[in-house]
């Protein structure tokens, strides 16, 4: 009796650690479409949602008439069944930033991440509140051979830096602000309107170590009209382009690519065109499209390239008229959530 007990112990547990596991991906052709929604006992529209380690984080704010007036609001921590776990007075919003986003375990906000030597905080649960840190940088991607940091100062130009964690050597590409991607040993870049790969990091334009903060903090941004900094494409490989870069929100094409994801060693976009969104996969250059999200959501230039190889999703929103839904899109497997966050008016 005591054998039979201990076997069904053993049965399941090992089955109930199996099911924590995350497991791979099974091979399934196309993509499913799921939606749930979270409610709060909160006020305000969810923006800069992020999702991480199974914790939602978002700012809320309350939008007032006069658009040049900060809105009040709430940051808030919650879980997936609507319990807010933390609350604390609003941050990231407000001034030209990037929003939370998350580094090194952390929800990070940095407050002027043009300047390399801003003030950021870190979000410290234990305390529930947010804690000044050292300065952040500007991380976007990390695997066990590269570190890689990404540099906006619009008009006057863009980096991505690719830093060898064996050997310290940075090298760098003119490329804006992109998302990466590690498919298949190539790293894809994307940006709002193009996609490039780099084979090998270390044939792209080669910089000092720390170069570009280095001269930063002591020339400013003027540092970017050194002819030293080479606005080099050297190593680079356009898989795929829409249009000119877009530095401003305004100068973006109709269509655009507003998010990405690898789904069995392939890369898949999601394009905005007008008031419409859909996967597609790049075939020799051209968009093939895969499936079109029929709830007619839009996801928001809430800072995904930061939050894209760390954060579970990225913020969308959808328009009924004068109201707005909004919401985490997050990706597994072949299957797409789109949780929406609804709060009291």
């Amino acid at each position: 009796m005591h054998k039979t007990q201990l076997y069904l112990f053993l049965f399941f547990t090992l089955l109930s650690c199996k099911e924590e596991k995350e497991l791979p991906c099974k091979e399934e052709k196309g993509f499913t479409i799921k939606s749930d929604t979270i409610e709060l006992n909160i006020k305000g529209r969810s923006i800069y949602p992020l999702k991480y380690k199974g914790i939602y984080y978002s700012d809320f704010i309350e939008v007032k008439d006069e658009p040049t007036f900060i809105p009040k609001g709430t940051f808030c921590v919650f879980n997936k069944k609507g319990k807010i776990l933390s609350k604390a007075k609003l941050i990231g919003y407000g001034t030209w930033n990037t929003g939370i986003y998350v580094q090194n375990d952390s929800i990070v906000f940095k407050e002027k991440p043009l300047m390399p030597d801003a003030v950021s905080y870190y979000w410290d649960k234990s305390k529930e509140a947010w804690l000044k840190t050292k300065v952040t940088d500007d991380g976007v991607f990390e695997d066990d051979n590269f570190y890689v940091y990404a540099l906006d100062y619009g008009e006057w130009g863009a980096a991505t830096i690719f830093k060898d964690k064996k050997t310290g050597i940075e090298y760098d590409a003119n490329i804006l602000l992109p998302r990466v991607y590690n498919v298949n040993g190539a790293y894809y870049l994307v940006t709002y309107t193009q996609v490039v790969k780099v084979t090998d990091p270390r044939k792209l334009n080669k910089v000092k170590e720390g170069f570009y903060y280095n001269k930063i903090k002591k020339d400013g941004l003027r540092v970017f009209d050194n002819g030293e900094l080479g606005r080099s494409l050297k190593g680079v490989e356009t898989v795929y382009k829409s249009g000119e870069e877009a530095y401003y929100y305004n100068d973006f094409p109709e269509e655009y690519i507003a998010h990405a994801f690898v789904y069995h060693d392939e890369l898949f976009l999601i394009m905005v065109k007008g008031n419409t969104m859909y996967i597609a996969r790049i075939n020799n250059g051209t968009l093939e499209k895969v499936k079109e999200f029929k709830e007619g959501i839009v996801i928001g230039h809430n800072n995904p390239y930061r939050n894209a190889y760390l954060n579970e999703g990225v913020g969308f929103y959808l328009k009924e008229g004068e109201n707005f839904k909004t919401g985490i899109l997050e990706i597994k497997c072949n299957t797409i959530y789109l949780h929406y966050i609804k709060t009291k008016e």
